[in-house]
């Protein structure tokens, strides 16, 4: 009896304990929090770690176990949406006020954040695990610590083998990514911030050789995440763009945005870019000045300061600037893009003789689209989210209506660009919370509208040749009549010639080959 008492003993003492399991589960929750792949090795390797934590210190485990559950309870909506951290993502941080913050809060789908409370929940109940007496070390803790190391050298030994560098911080452990992530990227955001400061506050270097503008008014209109099969007018499947569908211009459908974030995309689109860097004090309104236009900047997205973002940087070199947000957390963030047109209105309504550069920068598509239609939609498709995404095209069309015809009402020449800074893919599809946000794996994440409406058009015309926002410049130049020697005209930018392969900048910051993009497809179906 004794004997067989012993033998059950042992027996249970060598048996996976029921924590075996529920830090294995652990870990497979963390490794999808933080926005990494799945894999089974470092999510078995991760429990080794944390059993052999337990066995010899129980504290540093609780305490690993308790952050990791954390942050990863926090980051599991936005892992869902953005992935795991990139520079894009850390450079939106820094970019972002309160207000934006709390309107992306309310972007993801209620279920998100009850997984998250659910991995929150599992950390407590693991912080919680009261100490246990010590046993000595066993072939297990053996077999534990060996998986724990394997684990983390093989995705050195795998850049290695690759031709790469073997470097200890490369570890494919999730929560050891994350970190590395995290610091590598963000002291990267807050270099080219601090580069971006330096360089937006000296003097152009634009050498400027020709000045023969056509026209007396030039307008740029900068949307917001637009994405191209949103729009009728540019191929998309509902008449939501009277306006555009039917004007006497030039719409560009095939126009592929630099990358798919603002801020990225519009600091290599409006920047001389040298060896793949912006130079922010050379940027299309420096340029204008230096030809003797007299620039506006008018916008409907916030601002935090002087010159620690792209377009902050940009816009402070405008001869007259007005941000209809201040900002902070007590700004209307429903400003409609349509309080512009006062703005606008005011400069019309003097006669200037020097050639004129006005800049509107709007609020557009954004995310949350509901928020900017105030609820509204003409047709349901997929969800309401989508449904409003669709109706800010209408809004944005009805604003060029509007602008176009101040334009007509000045009596001067005039000629507008408008195009959106990027595109959105499609998150939770085909559910009743679908939605939108950024990404850079799809096409569509690049696919934006381009048109130029001019006065002295005759007809509504269609180009279908391939254009890149890496070549804005080169358009600006050839539009405005400044030429310059740092801008190289490789080809006619408003014609059907063939243009060199385009390039996108994906959140990594890689240039990827636009071919070698999947494909977001906009669904049609009502549900």
């Amino acid at each position: 009896m004794n004997l067989t008492l012993k033998e059950s003993l042992v027996t249970r003492g060598r048996a996976l304990s029921p924590w075996t399991g529920f830090y294995f589960l652990q870990s497979l929750l963390i490794n999808f929090a933080l926005g990494y792949p799945f894999s089974l090795l470092y999510a078995v390797a991760f429990t080794c770690v944390l059993l052999l934590l337990w066995r010899s210190a129980p504290r540093v485990q609780k305490g690993l176990l308790g952050i990791c559950s954390l942050v990863a309870a926090m980051y599991f909506p936005f892992s869902q949406a953005y992935g795991a951290p990139n520079f894009n993502t850390l450079l939106a941080m820094h970019s972002t006020n309160m207000e934006e913050s709390t309107e992306i809060l309310t972007i993801f789908p209620w279920y998100s954040y009850v997984v998250g409370l659910f991995i929150f929940a599992l950390g407590v109940i693991a912080v919680r695990r009261k100490p246990e007496a010590k046993k000595g070390w066993n072939r297990l803790d053996s077999l534990y610590l060996a998986v724990s190391l394997a684990a983390f050298f093989v995705a050195p030994v795998q850049n290695l083998a690759w031709g790469g560098v073997f470097r200890l911080k490369d570890s494919g452990y999730p929560v050891f990514r994350f970190v590395k992530d995290v610091v590598v990227n963000n002291q990267e955001v807050i270099d080219e911030q601090a580069r971006m400061s330096a360089l937006s506050q000296m003097k152009d270097t634009w050498n400027v050789t020709a000045v023969k503008p056509k026209y007396h008014i030039y307008m740029v209109v900068i949307g917001e995440s637009a994405r191209r099969d949103a729009l009728g007018a540019f191929g998309g499947h509902w008449n939501n763009t009277p306006f555009a569908s039917a004007v006497n211009g030039t719409l560009f459908t095939d126009y592929i945005a630099a990358s798919g974030s603002t801020q990225k995309s519009l600091g290599l689109t409006l920047n001389r870019v040298v060896d793949n860097k912006p130079q922010y004090q050379d940027n299309f309104v420096t340029l204008a000045n230096r030809a003797g236009f007299q620039s506006w900047w008018f916008s409907n997205q916030g601002q935090i300061g002087e010159y620690d973002t792209a377009i902050a940087s940009i816009a402070k070199r405008a001869d007259e600037v007005q941000f209809l947000k201040s900002g902070d957390f007590e700004a209307d963030k429903n400003t409609q893009d349509e309080a512009l047109l006062k703005m606008t209105a005011q400069v019309f309504s003097t006669h200037r003789t020097q050639p004129q550069l006005i800049v509107l920068h709007l609020m557009g598509s954004h995310p949350q689209a509901c928020d900017r239609t105030k609820g509204k939609y003409a047709e349901f498709v997929q969800s309401k989210e989508t449904s409003c995404y669709l109706y800010t095209m209408t809004q944005t069309d009805q604003l060029l209506s509007q602008l176009y015809s101040q334009l007509q009402n000045t009596g001067d020449s005039f000629s507008m660009v408008y195009f959106s800074d990027h595109g959105l893919a499609f998150k939770e599809r085909g559910k009743a919370v679908q939605y939108l946000a950024h990404d850079d794996a799809f096409q569509q994440n690049f696919q934006v509208p381009f048109m130029v409406l001019s006065s002295d058009d005759k007809s509504h015309r269609i180009i279908k040749a391939r254009r890149s926002a890496n070549d804005f410049l080169s358009f600006f130049s050839q539009w405005t009549g400044i030429q310059a020697k740092e801008i190289a005209s490789h080809y006619r930018f408003i014609s059907s010639q063939k243009a060199p392969p385009v390039y996108v900048t994906n959140f990594k910051l890689q240039k990827v080959d636009y071919n070698h993009l999947g494909s977001d497809i906009f669904a049609t179906q009502s549900r």
